[in-house]
């Protein structure tokens, strides 16, 4: 109990500050009205009743009519997927009104295990923005199709969440293990209900009998609804569904079909996932899903509430979100409530951005030499590519290709085709079937602990030209080459292993674009301001050369991760998800 804070509020103590003539936007009762805020050592002490829009303070800020929002808060992310630093990611965010995020950090996790976590909890300790740390509840994603860098069995996640900043388990992705009891999972949700803190969910299609077990397991949110049928009955079955437009998955439109006319609901937050740096400073952040909910008819009071008060609430936080006695004074003032156009932004009290502009940078935590040469490979030969065929009489193969299609939420399943085999090896540049030409793709383990290696086929990734490479390959984060050209596929793969990491693109023999990320293979030390025009220069080369078509990085990344359904290759091969087995590329041969 702070007495300081009682006397203020009483008003026999001064204010340190006040923000005069703003328009409150109250997300208790959802009204609207003329006010100002009083503020003593970073707490709201007072908000005014309706109409009297001016405090007396030590000092005073004109909010010159603008409506005043809590901050916002992103209830799910992974800072590694927007390829900057902590420091750097904050210094872009900072200026869209987000003043708290809820991160995983199992992209880095997947990598440099421990100390990987231990990184960015360090160097978001030191930033304006509120940042909670979830312990990554599954590294490597899918333990039994897939090895990673490290492996957070119980007893690991159990050691980190005594860690002062790990406040939960992240995104718990291995939902056939939880639903069917796996003793890994069950291991590790037993740790954090011991813990008390805050079980994330992630479960994609998972519906009726398979929820409910899933729900009564723990993990209570969901991002990952792609459907108004899924996100209706997650709603019904009270778990937090929490809205998310990412950089890959714009699940805004579904979603908002099975929430307009059913008034406020308190089980809804919103996130990014993985959004690009790109992107976010173009269109914004969690600002931008208020928008975008609010394009598509949820009141606008309502889409603050989700990234506000329904978020605070949902990480069991009652000193945020909310503009109200007793709660920090996390403030951002915008021009309108339909544009979210932030102009100020105030954590704690202290003004973090002016007139649009963050007012100073954020700290930034170099990270060890170590974590800048994480690519543990040998020369890489065109054999290594060789799709050969036991059998040596074969003339022709039935096998198993992982089409990608453009559908919302973007799902991977497998088709099969019927190839010539030519001495002893599969010849897929023969194929002029559905959504071809297709694709070679291969998957090296890079961390240094195996020498695992797989190849595949694809359908419908859109590689028409050459090759691209990329150690951004979730979860695990090997390094996995698509191409139709095995000659520009070795090239890449072996400048991108010289290169310690990025993206890169090769045609006619030349590396024609490459975008590095020298951090773990996957992030950039580089400031947001410089990195995004790299990553879209990056992304129209290879559009306008390799990848024609939307989302070329999705299609590079998402062939890796084995807990979105349905179809997907990792360094042990091709993965049946829904089963959670591997399953063979060559079906039978003739």
């Amino acid at each position: 109990m702070n007495r300081k804070l009682i006397a203020a509020a009483r008003g026999d103590h001064p204010l340190d500050l006040a923000v005069n003539n703003i328009r409150l936007v109250n997300v208790f009762t959802g009204e609207i009205y003329p006010a100002a805020i009083g503020i003593v050592d970073g707490t709201i002490v007072h908000v005014t009743e309706p109409g009297v829009t001016r405090l007396e303070a030590n000092r005073e800020i004109d909010g010159q009519g603008q409506y005043a929002v809590p901050g916002l808060i992103d209830t799910h992310l992974h800072i590694e997927s927007s390829m900057l630093t902590p420091a750097h990611y904050a210094e872009v965010v900072l200026p869209h009104g987000t003043t708290l995020i809820v991160t995983d950090p199992h992209e880095i996790g997947n990598i440099l295990g421990e100390d990987g976590v231990r990184y960015m909890v360090d160097a978001s300790r030191v930033l304006d923005l509120r940042v909670m740390t979830l312990a990554p509840s599954c590294v490597p994603s899918a333990p039994s199709v897939e090895t990673a860098g490290a492996d957070f069995t119980p007893e690991v996640i159990e050691r980190m969440l005594e860690w002062e900043g790990i406040d939960g388990v992240a995104e718990v992705m291995n939902y056939h293990g939880v639903i069917h009891e796996d003793p890994r999972m069950m291991g590790i949700l037993e740790a954090n209900e011991r813990a008390g803190k805050i079980p994330q969910g992630h479960a994609p299609t998972v519906v009726g009998r398979e929820l409910s077990a899933y729900l009564v397991a723990g993990p209570d949110s969901d991002h990952e609804c792609r459907t108004m049928e899924e996100a209706i009955a997650k709603l019904r079955a009270g778990m937090i569904v929490d809205i998310r437009e990412s950089s890959f998955s714009l699940n805004m439109a579904e979603v908002a079909k099975a929430i307009v006319g059913k008034g406020y609901l308190p089980n809804v937050t919103l996130c990014t996932d993985d959004v690009l740096a790109s992107d976010l400073m173009e269109r914004g952040h969690i600002n931008h899903v208020v928008v975008r909910a609010i394009e598509e008819g949820i009141p606008a009071v309502d889409a603050i509430r989700y990234a506000t008060l329904n978020a605070a609430n949902r990480l069991n936080r009652k000193d945020i979100g909310a503009l109200a006695p007793g709660r920090l004074a996390d403030i951002v003032l915008v021009d309108e409530l339909e544009t979210m156009k932030v102009s100020d932004v105030f954590i704690g009290g202290k003004h973090i951005v002016r007139e649009g502009v963050l007012i100073e940078r954020q700290q930034h935590l170099e990270p060890p030499a170590a974590y800048l040469q994480t690519v543990h490979l040998p020369e890489i030969h065109a054999e290594d590519l060789r799709l050969t065929v036991e059998d040596p009489n074969a003339s022709e193969a039935r096998v198993r290709v992982i089409e990608y299609d453009f559908a919302p939420g973007v799902p991977t399943g497998f088709i099969e085709t019927v190839l010539p085999v030519k001495d002893g090896q599969l010849v897929p540049e023969a194929y002029d079937g559905h959504k071809g030409p297709l694709n070679r793709v291969a998957v090296w383990h890079r961390h240094g602990l195996n020498n695992n290696k797989a190849l595949g086929l694809l359908a419908g990734f859109g590689v028409i030209e050459g090759a691209v490479a990329t150690t951004v390959a979730h979860d695990s984060h090997h390094l996995a080459v698509l191409g139709v050209n095995t000659e520009d596929m070795v090239i890449a793969a072996n400048e991108l292993r010289k290169r310690n990491g990025g993206m890169i693109a090769v045609k006619d023999g030349k590396v024609i674009a490459f975008l590095p990320l020298p951090l773990a293979g996957i992030m950039s030390l580089e400031e947001g301001e410089s990195l995004a025009p790299k990553i879209r220069q990056f992304i129209d080369m290879i559009q306008s050369e390799i990848m024609p078509g939307k989302n070329p990085i999705h299609r590079m990344i998402v062939v890796t991760l084995p807990v979105i359904p349905k179809a997907k290759i990792t360094d042990l091969g091709l993965v049946d998800v829904d089963k959670q087995q591997l399953v063979p590329l060559i079906i039978e041969t003739k």
